[in-house]
This record gives C-alpha cells, sequence and structure tokens, in this order.
C-alpha cells in the first residue's frame, strides 16, 4: 500500500509535468512621461489577468508626498469597443531613489464570464514629475480557480501525512510535495520555467547553513565538545540532575552560535554516554537536551534553521534587524524560557528519571560488554583523580563510580588536536564578529551567508585540507536539500492563494479592534498561529509560509504594525513551537534518529507528554515579555 500510494503521487506530477511545457510570461519595458497616461492594448486576453511591475517601486505601506503608477485594467468588446467592465485603481508607489528596485503584482477580474471577442487595455498613469521606466510582466493565466485554496490545503496536509506516518523520510517528502505542487499549478495553466523555480530557493539561507555546517564539522574533529560533556560529568561531579542540567545548557549555549541541528549530532552520542555511566533514562535526558537545543537556538541567527530563514530575508534586512538587534531583542524572552524549563523538567520527570528500561538495560550491556576494558592507563588515572579529590573544599560529593568513569572518558576522548582547535577558534571569532559588523556601511557586502561561508573557507586554508571531500561530509546535504525543497512547496502554496487567505484573516480580525490594540491582537495571532502550525507540520515549513503573511501585514494599509514586533513573535512562535511535537523540528527528529541509533526509542507520545506543556509555559512567558515591550513600551518604535 506505501509503494502504491507513492507511486500514485510520482504518476500524478509525472505526466503533467511531461504533458505540458513552461510557460513564457509576456515582459515588456514601459515608460509613462509626466502626468500622462499609457494605454498598452494586449495581443491575449481572458477573464482574468496578472501584472507585475518591477523597478523603482516601494513595495511597503503608502507613504505621504510619494509619487505613483495608477494601474487600472479595462476589457472591451472587440466589435462595438465599448467596455465591458473597468477594475479598481491600483496604486503602485514609487522609490525616491530612481536606481531603487522593487516589485509588486495584482490580479484583475473580470466580474462579467462572457468573454468571447473582447479585448484588454491596460492604463497607467504616472503621478510622477519624471519618467519613469517599468518592466511589465503580464500573466494572462493567474491561478484564481475557487479550489486553490484546497488544492494547497491538500498540498500541506499530503506533506504532514508523509511525515507523520512514516510513509517516507522528510527530505523525500518535501520532493515529492514540491513536485505534486508544481504539477497542480501546471494542471491550471501556470507552469513556471526551471529557472524561476531555481529563484524561489533562498540561496543566502543554503550558504550560510553550508558554511557553519563546514565549520562545525571541522572544529568536532579536535574532539572539543567531547571535552565540553566532560567538563560538564566533571563539575556535576556524576550526579544525575546536575549533569542533565549542564548537557541541557551547554548545548542551548553552543546552539546559539552553532546551528542546533549540528549540535546534536555532536552531543547525542557523548549525553547517551554519559546517561549510561549515571544510570538516569537516556531517552528522558535526549529529550531534554533537544528541548535545550531548540529554546537557545532561538537566541541568534545562525541558532535555528527558521532564525536563518528569517534574518537573511531581504525585507526583514532593510527593516534595520541585523544580528546585534536579533540577539538584544530575543535574550530577555530566552533567558526566562531557560530559567522555566529547568524546575519544569525536575518536577515532571523526577520520578521517571531512574526506571530504567528494559532495551536501556539491554542496550547498555551490550555496550559495556564491548567496550575497551579498564587498562592500567585509566586505572592509574582513576587513582590520581582521587587522590587529588579534596573533600573539604567539594561542595558536591561524588557520585560512585565517579573516579573509574572520569579517568576512562578523560582516557578516551577529549582534545584530540589542539593546533586545529586553536584555528578554530580564530575562525569562529572572525565569523561571529562578521556577523555583527556586517550592518556597518564598510561591510554592506558582508551578508550573513557571505561571512558564513568565507569563514569555512578560511578554516579550510588553515587546516591545510588537501582534499575537499573530507570536507564535504560535513555538509547535511539532505538537509539542505529538504529546506530547498520547503521553499518551493511554499511558494507554490503561496501562489495557490492560502497565504494571502490567511492574511486576509488576521486582517479582519486586527481591524476589528481598536487601532490602539492593533500591535497587540498581532503579536499574539502570529506567535500562538505559529507555535501551532510548527508543532503539526514543522518549523522550517511554517516559517517560510508565515514570514510572507507578516510581510503582507506590515504592508497592509488597514492596520498599523510595525514589521520589528511581528518578526519577534515569528520566530519565538516558529522556535518554541518546535517543543510541542517530535514532528516540531528538524532537531528533534535527529534526536530521535540518535536514539535510534543506539538502541532506544524516543516516541512521539513521550515527547508530546513533556513537549507540549513546556510549549504552552514558554509561549506564555515569552507573550507577557513582547506584549511589555512592545506594546507598554513600544520598543520597536525606539
Amino acid at each position: 500500500m506505501k509503494i502504491i500510494f507513492l507511486l500514485s503521487i510520482w504518476g500524478f506530477f509525472t505526466v503533467i509535468l511531461f504533458r505540458w511545457a513552461p510557460k513564457e510570461l509576456d515582459t515588456s519595458v514601459v515608460t509613462v512621461m509626466p502626468k500622462e497616461i499609457l494605454e498598452q492594448y494586449m495581443v491575449e486576453s481572458n477573464d482574468a489577468v496578472k501584472i507585475t511591475l518591477q523597478g523603482a517601486i516601494d513595495e511597503g505601506k503608502s507613504r505621504e508626498n510619494v509619487p505613483t503608477i495608477d494601474v487600472r485594467v479595462e476589457w472591451r468588446d472587440s466589435s462595438t469597443n465599448q467596455t465591458i467592465h473597468s477594475s479598481d485603481i491600483w496604486n503602485v508607489y514609487l522609490l525616491k531613489d530612481p536606481d531603487g528596485y522593487g516589485e509588486s503584482s495584482k490580479i484583475f477580474r473580470m466580474s462579467d464570464k462572457d468573454r468571447n471577442e473582447v479585448d484588454l487595455v491596460v492604463f497607467l498613469e504616472s503621478k510622477s514629475d519624471s519618467p519613469i521606466s517599468l518592466v511589465m510582466v503580464t500573466d494572462f493565466k493567474p491561478i484564481v480557480t475557487s479550489y486553490a485554496l484546497l488544492y494547497a490545503a491538500l498540498l500541506l496536509v499530503g506533506f504532514y501525512v508523509l511525515i507523520a506516518l512514516e510513509l517516507t523520510d522528510h527530505t523525500f517528502a518535501a520532493l515529492l510535495m514540491a513536485n505534486t505542487g508544481l504539477a497542480i499549478i501546471t494542471a491550471l495553466g501556470n507552469r513556471p520555467s526551471l529557472s524561476t523555480i531555481m529563484s524561489w530557493v533562498d540561496i543566502e539561507t543554503l550558504t550560510l547553513l553550508i558554511g557553519m555546517m563546514i565549520i562545525v564539522g571541522i572544529m568536532s574533529e579536535t574532539g572539543v565538545f567531547d571535552w565540553l560533556a566532560i567538563l560538564a560529568y566533571r563539575i556535576s561531579k556524576g550526579h544525575s540532575w546536575p549533569l542533565v542540567y549542564l548537557l541541557g545548557i551547554i548545548t542551548a549555549i553552543m546552539s546559539c552560535i552553532l546551528d542546533n541541528v549540528t549540535m546534536l549530532l555532536l552531543m547525542g552520542p557523548i549525553a547517551i554516554r554519559l546517561c549510561e555511566a549515571v544510570k538516569v533514562q537516556t531517552p528522558l535526558v535526549l529529550l531534554v537536551v533537544v528541548m535545550y537545543s531548540n529554546l537557545g537556538g532561538a537566541l541568534t541567527p545562525v541558532g535555528d534553521p527558521p532564525n536563518v530563514i528569517i534574518s537573511t530575508n531581504e525585507e526583514v534586512v532593510k527593516s534595520g534587524i541585523n544580528f546585534p538587534v536579533f540577539v538584544m531583542h530575543m535574550l530577555p524572552g530566552v533567558i526566562c524560557s531557560m530559567l522555566v524549563a529547568a524546575p519544569f523538567f525536575y518536577l515532571t520527570m523526577r520520578n521517571k528519571m531512574f526506571r530504567l528500561t528494559h532495551e536501556q538495560i539491554r542496550a547498555s550491556a551490550y555496550r559495556e560488554a564491548s567496550r575497551r576494558r579498564l587498562t592500567a592507563e585509566v586505572a592509574e588515572r582513576a587513582t590520581m583523580i582521587r587522590n587529588s579529590y579534596m573533600p573539604r573544599k567539594a561542595r558536591i560529593r561524588p557520585a560512585g563510580n565517579y573516579f573509574e568513569t572520569l579517568a576512562f572518558l578523560e582516557t578516551h576522548y577529549g582534545i584530540q588536536d589542539t593546533p586545529l582547535l586553536v584555528k578554530c577558534l580564530i575562525v569562529l571569532t572572525i565569523t561571529v564578529l562578521g556577523f555583527l559588523l556586517h550592518p556597518l556601511p564598510f561591510m554592506s557586502g558582508g551578508t550573513l551567508g557571505w561571512v558564513s561561508i568565507l569563514g569555512a573557507i578560511l578554516l579550510i586554508i588553515l587546516a591545510r585540507r588537501k582534499d575537499i571531500r573530507s570536507v564535504l561530509i560535513h555538509v547535511e546535504w539532505a538537509a539542505l536539500i529538504f529546506l530547498a525543497a520547503l521553499f518551493i512547496l511554499v511558494e507554490i502554496v503561496d501562489r495557490l492563494g492560502l497565504i494571502h487567505w490567511l492574511s486576509d484573516q488576521t486582517v479582519s480580525v486586527i481591524v476589528s479592534v481598536n487601532e490602539r490594540h492593533h500591535t497587540l491582537v498581532a503579536i499574539i495571532l502570529i506567535l500562538w498561529i505559529t507555535a501551532i502550525l510548527a508543532s503539526i507540520v514543522g518549523n522550517v515549513p511554517v516559517t517560510t509560509m508565515m514570514l510572507k503573511l507578516i510581510l503582507d501585514l506590515a504592508n497592509n494599509k488597514k492596520i498599523k504594525v510595525s514589521l520589528s514586533p511581528l518578526v519577534w513573535s515569528l520566530t519565538y512562535g516558529a522556535c518554541y513551537g518546535a517543543n510541542g511535537t517530535l514532528f516540531g523540528s528538524t532537531a528533534n527528529i535527529v534526536g530521535a534518529a540518535i536514539a535510534r541509533q543506539y538502541g532506544y526509542r524516543l516516541t512521539f507520545l513521550q515527547f508530546s507528554r513533556y513537549g507540549l506543556p513546556l510549549t504552552i509555559i514558554t509561549l506564555l512567558i515569552v507573550t507577557a515579555y513582547l506584549l511589555i515591550a512592545h506594546v507598554v513600551f513600544s520598543w520597536h518604535k525606539s
């Protein structure tokens, strides 16, 4: 049944994509003289047309004393030349800088469906004191079917079904649904060219992730992450709860600088080894580490894939949101959430943390039998650690097997290549400085993606890597393909009108309240809608979809809401909503995969039992924080 289902999906989009070729849109350059009206007669006509104007166009809200181009479309009877239908006027606001660039689109529809032998005329009226040249792209077959929203919803539901029922892995599910979406818009007469499809993929985001994956991968070869885990064991003196908290805090802090997916790949195996050493339930500890990675990764633009998608968006960057500003606004909520998470885990897990399951006992016994025995070197080191221990100065008494376990860990793990670690730290420092300084005028070309990839190239040079294949093995290509497919899928969903529909519904709720409460309502709606959807579908696809939504809200003339508080609501909702279910983020899936690799099970119900309450608690905290910061004190206006 699984093969039949997947083959049905494949057959659907294969037949349609083979049947219809990509559609070329009508593109022309129009020049409108000052205070004049330009008439453009269209060769092809339809009951709907989508007009896209490109040039010195202001994509934001309307502003006073700004020149405009007023666009209107008429359908005329071919024989009598009488106007059958005339559209409303579309005001396109222009940039004061003639060298600027922007793009704006609108779909015009004819109310009278009888379109036999009609001509289509586009009127462009200039309200500028100087000539305006624009690129006009005309689409005579836009997607305006009443079933478009249903198709978009089915795409998202199908994507979730493929993942939830584990019919295939995440990357392949995204590829299948992206191709299915292309087949749907092709059947509706709107198939894009391959170059257009590739333009939907945010290369800046992928470049940032590739660079950081290479840096983290090379750094992992030094053994520094093993050393951090050993340090946590030494500080906790082998006691379970201090060790669990330290592992979570280390993961959260490192996830701020390095992406949380990579951190779990590095911290997961050593966390399992420490869990078996202190005799605590491994799946629960992995769950704590995963959730702390989602909480900590929310702090910076590079800590979590949703943050990368948001911070590299062109409109977000233009609004003045850069690396330091991002961290400054996210820091209070992240700190409060992490402080609350610690007692939450203790209160909900304290009765189950030491109940070892049969699978853990078997898996631990198997690895203990195959593990290297205590050598003379380990025994000697254990004696040295025991002799150096000073009970009077110690605040925490060590656990029973503390000295032997610590000796074993320090003998077989820890720093393996100090010179390479120094080089990695130098490159990482330069890269972080680049993230911090890129908004300054002298680094206007140093975007986050370029800083990341240039840092990776610098480390490759310093590490003297002669074979590039040894570097590329650190790149999670499946994760990058997953993101690229999601960008395409969300763009298709957008073209089918689902995001615009969500925007209209959100706007209708916001305008129903008093104007001074617009920001308050918008923050609550974006935060909680994003979190709920992220828990169900996953935070990466939801982020790409909701990012378009908040940009629409910020540019909507009916409401007065700044983009900044919407960005923070989206970021918190995506990162914290990921803790709701096992499918909330890629980091969650990686944690479950690591558990399965070592003989443990981290189930959907087990994850949700702790994740959903934590998600609700942390969302209540950041809701209060955002309302105080942006409604009471209007931080975004300062």
